[in-house]
C-alpha cells in the first residue's frame, strides 16, 4: 500500500463554524492514520494552539505549524525545521502599525511554539467580541493557551524569536492597506486566513515549504500527498500537492487554485473527499 501525506488546514477546513471536528470526520481520519497514512495538521496556528479535540487522534507524528515555520516531531516532542523572522523585523511592523494612527488593533508574535501577546490584548478581543466584529470561535482561541505580557510590544528580545507575527483589526480596510503595503518585501511574506488580520514570517516560507520539506524527509512523492484548505495561506500548499482539495466554503480564488472542490466545513467536507477517495 502506498502511504500518503494528507495535510489539512484547521481553522474553515477541519474545524466547523463551532471549532469542533465532527466524530465523522475523525473516525475517517483515525481510520486512515490506523492504515498507515500521516495525517498532518497544517495550519497557521502554533502546535500548541491546535485544539485539543485533534489530540484524541492517535498516531499523528508530525505537524506543519506558523504557516510552514516550522515543521514538529511529534514522536521526538521536538522541531525538525524552523524559520525565524529577520531580527528587528517584527518590530518594525509594529511600529509601523503604530505611527499609521490606526486605531482598533492587537498583536501577537509566535516564538518557539509559544502565542505571546499584550498584557491589555483581552480587552480588545472582549469588546471586538461585544461589537460582533471577530467570530466567537477567534475569542475563544485568542483567549485560550496564550502568555500574555506586559508591555509587549517594547519586548525586543522576544520579538526578535519570533517565527511569525499576526495583527487582528477591528477593520477588514485597515487589514488590507497592511497586507499591501508589505507585500513586496524580499525578506518578509504576508498573507492572512481569517477576517482582519495579517500574518507575517520569513520571506519564501509558508505551508507549501513545509509540507515539501516534509515529505522529501518521508520519501513520499508529491503525487501522494492530498491537501485540504480554505483560504489565502493555503494556496502554496494546495499547489504544492499531488490533490488539492478547496473547501466548499473556500472563497472562489483558492477554489480555483486547487485541483478538487469537496463539502464545507460544515458538512464534512474534509471526510466527504476522503470517504470517496480511499473507497472506505
Amino acid at each position: 500500500m502506498e502511504k500518503y501525506i494528507i495535510a489539512v488546514d484547521m481553522d474553515g477546513t477541519l474545524l466547523n463554524s463551532e471549532n469542533r471536528i465532527s466524530v465523522r470526520t475523525r473516525n475517517v481520519l483515525q481510520r486512515l492514520i490506523d492504515e498507515g497514512h500521516y495525517v498532518v495538521p497544517a495550519t497557521g496556528r502554533t502546535r500548541e494552539l491546535i485544539p485539543q479535540e485533534f489530540s484524541v487522534l492517535h498516531g499523528v507524528k508530525w505537524g506543519i505549524v506558523e504557516n510552514g515555520c516550522v515543521v514538529w516531531d511529534y514522536d521526538k516532542n521536538e522541531m525538525i525545521w524552523r524559520k525565524t523572522m529577520p531580527k528587528g523585523m517584527v518590530s518594525r511592523i509594529l511600529q509601523d502599525v503604530k505611527e499609521s494612527g490606526i486605531q482598533g488593533w492587537i498583536a501577537e508574535a509566535y516564538a518557539n511554539g509559544i502565542a505571546y501577546s499584550d498584557a491589555d490584548a483581552g480587552d480588545f478581543v472582549a469588546s471586538v467580541a461585544d461589537k460582533n466584529i471577530l467570530e466567537k470561535t477567534f475569542v475563544d482561541y485568542f483567549l485560550c493557551r496564550h502568555e500574555f505580557v506586559k508591555d509587549f510590544y517594547n519586548q525586543t528580545e522576544l520579538l526578535d524569536q519570533a517565527e511569525k507575527v499576526n495583527i487582528y483589526f477591528d477593520n477588514l480596510d485597515n487589514s488590507r492597506a497592511l497586507r499591501e503595503k508589505w507585500k513586496n518585501l524580499d525578506d518578509v511574506a504576508v498573507t492572512t486566513s481569517v477576517s482582519g488580520n495579517a500574518e507575517f514570517n520569513a520571506a519564501g516560507v509558508d505551508k507549501g515549504v513545509g509540507l515539501a520539506m516534509l515529505r522529501t524527509k518521508l520519501g513520499i512523492d508529491r503525487m501522494h500527498v492530498i491537501a485540504f484548505g480554505d483560504n489565502e495561506n493555503d494556496l502554496e500548499m494546495l499547489e504544492g500537492a499531488g490533490i488539492g482539495v478547496a473547501m466548499g466554503n473556500s472563497k472562489q480564488y483558492v477554489k480555483d487554485a486547487a485541483d478538487q472542490v469537496t463539502g464545507d466545513n460544515d458538512h464534512d467536507g474534509v471526510a466527504e473527499f476522503l470517504e470517496k477517495f480511499f473507497d472506505l
